[in-house]
């Protein structure tokens, strides 16, 4: 059995324009990871600048020992607090209200 030269020639450029393909696939495939990156990074920024622009406070109306973050939250919104948790104070837990600077 013998092939021609065109034939071979015909496989030849068909595995070429495949791996063309193949290359242009992987190409959008990294650009898309690479903005799927910055986005979460740029996500990421934005949240740490909304982090550090709250201010906080003890809460004064919530008493004795904070375990529940749910609760605390509840007393700082009758406070006119956005948010509330509860972290580790002095000695123990305590409430601490959040609100935007």
């Amino acid at each position: 059995m013998t092939v021609s030269p065109g034939a071979v020639l015909f496989l030849f450029l068909l595995a070429a324009a495949e791996m063309a393909t193949i290359d242009a696939k992987m190409g959008v495939v990294k650009q898309t990871l690479l903005k799927d990156k910055l986005k979460a990074k740029e996500e990421e920024e934005k949240s740490k600048g909304k982090e550090e622009s709250q201010c906080v406070s003890q809460s004064l109306q919530f008493k004795g020992f904070c375990l529940n973050s749910d609760k605390c939250a509840e007393v700082c919104k009758k406070e006119s607090f956005k948010d509330g948790e509860c972290k580790l104070g002095l000695s123990n837990r305590k409430c601490f209200c959040k609100k935007p600077c």
